[in-house]
């Protein structure tokens, strides 16, 4: 049991560190993330006929997107500092474990739920973000972490053997 309370942990930890980490890189570089976002809402690189007739350069758009992409970030620190509660209570009963791992579940959770939004939703159905040319990679690492973050959220949430 303590195992898997570990490897837990461990996961949650790691959502947390890439939660900081890409916090860090977003606040640090917030005008190149506003303007990549401005390119993907802009659809100035989806060809005359193909897309749909939405694109926009709206700085409030913009922004919110900006946003949402930090608060994918937080949600997954969230997770984090639920990986630490859950160490605190390694060798704790059940109940006290269950009830530090709470956070670890719903940062996790949020993270997923704001990545799938912010990416897949958004970004690459709405908006085409797959014709903005050095963004497509981007795309495809977003599915990645959020498939992830959802793999990470059930293992976490699954009651431990006693």
């Amino acid at each position: 049991m303590t195992l898997i309370r570990a490897a837990k942990i461990i996961i949650a930890l790691a959502v947390g560190l890439w939660g900081l980490t890409g916090l860090m890189g977003n606040l640090f570089g917030a005008l190149e993330v506003y303007s990549d976002v401005e390119r993907v809402t802009s659809m100035a690189q989806v060809p005359e006929g193909e897309g749909p007739p939405w694109g926009t350069s709206s700085a409030f758009v913009v922004w919110m997107g900006v946003l949402a992409i930090i608060l994918g970030k937080v949600a997954a620190i969230i997770a984090g500092i639920g990986g630490v509660l859950m160490a605190i209570n390694l060798r704790a009963n059940d109940t006290a474990f269950k009830d530090a791992k709470r956070l670890a579940v719903a940062g996790c959770g949020l993270a997923f739920a704001i990545n799938f939004a912010t990416f897949t939703i958004f970004a690459e159905s709405i908006f085409f973000m797959f014709y903005t040319t050095n963004l497509t990679a981007v795309g495809e690492l977003a599915f990645r972490f959020t498939a992830s973050f959802a793999l990470a959220t059930l293992f976490i949430a699954q009651d431990e053997p006693t």
